[in-house]
């Protein structure tokens, strides 16, 4: 597989066109959204041209280290370091099924995996602390609850366990934690892969609540 397939591959699994692979990879480089264009990626994955300047953009905005996308790493180089859609489910008693939306920028310092809620994503910040074991990840969470919202600035935390699925898009888990009654309860938690730029222009573009 040569790196055009590599590059159309992975922009698939995302569920890109190429006009957004050209925009995020812009982003990743930032530069003006016009400097890189969708003929241009059309031309990288028919093998055209080669992508030499505009490689270290693109594996970037694709979530792939540049030897991954070159083929010289055949780990697959996933780093899962950029911006996180996260979306855990827990039962209220007094309100039913709550989900809890937010965008998480996940960094990496060796195996571990390191997340925190961009502010402007929901006003109950969360935090991950994960180690990584091939596809398992498993660690901590700590959420600390709006000072004026239904929990009162009450901090909860607890445990997570995911599970990265092969293109590295999304992780599958489940939370264990207790609540205000102390009492153990467990839910679903899925984290969605948004972009790898964490740039400060794209971590004001993901400062805002996810949709529904």
């Amino acid at each position: 597989m040569n790196v055009g397939e590599r590059i159309r591959d992975r922009r698939k699994q995302l569920g890109w066109s190429q006009e957004r692979l050209a925009s995020e990879a812009c982003r990743a480089a930032d530069v003006g959204l016009n400097a890189l264009g969708r003929q241009e990626i059309y031309r990288y994955e028919k093998g055209i041209r080669t992508p030499r300047d505009w490689l270290p953009a693109i594996a970037q905005a694709l979530g792939l280290s540049v030897q991954a996308l070159s083929g010289e790493d055949s780990g697959g180089g996933e780093a899962l370091t950029g911006i996180w859609c996260s979306r855990y489910t827990y039962h209220s008693t007094s309100r039913g099924q709550v989900t809890r939306r937010h965008f998480v920028n996940l960094r990496r310092i060796g195996n571990r995996l390191y997340g925190e809620s961009l502010p402007g994503s929901n006003d109950s910040p969360i935090f991950l602390e994960l180690t990584q074991d091939g596809p398992a990840l498993t660690g901590t969470w700590t959420e600390r609850t709006a000072a004026e919202g239904y929990y009162k600035g009450a901090v909860y935390h607890g445990a997570v366990q995911l599970l990265v699925d092969l293109p590295g898009c999304t992780m599958d888990g489940m939370w264990v934690g207790f609540d205000k009654s102390f009492k153990v309860n467990s839910g679903p938690w899925t984290l969605t892969y948004e972009s790898a730029d964490t740039t400060r222009r794209a971590l004001a573009r993901y400062n805002r609540p996810p949709a529904d």
